[in-house]
């Protein structure tokens, strides 16, 4: 499902405009992000919890050529499935 086919959905359901509904996910989005980059958590109620974790500097060998390479640590983004999402999807 693509952003245009979920504005659409999502405007039949809720009976709002798509106009209004674009803009209503494109600053949920933009909340989701500024939330995240600030190293916090965002929790959606029956969906599950996004957030951010420290990933710790490594050294790796490429299996081509034996050479190693250091990986600076950077943060990556978590997902967490409330267990509510895993039994919907289960079904």
């Amino acid at each position: 499902m693509n952003n245009k086919e979920i504005i659409q959905s999502v405007s039949q359901r809720a009976a709002l405009t798509k106009q209004a509904t674009e803009q209503l996910l494109q600053a949920t989005v933009q909340v989701i992000s500024e939330t995240l980059r600030e190293g916090g958590d965002v929790k959606i109620q029956h969906f599950g919890t996004l957030g951010v974790s420290e990933r710790k500097a490594r050294t790796v060998t490429n299996p081509r050529n034996g050479q190693k390479t250091h990986v600076p640590a950077k943060q990556v983004w978590n997902f967490k499935a409330n267990p509510r999402l895993k039994d919907a999807v289960n079904e």
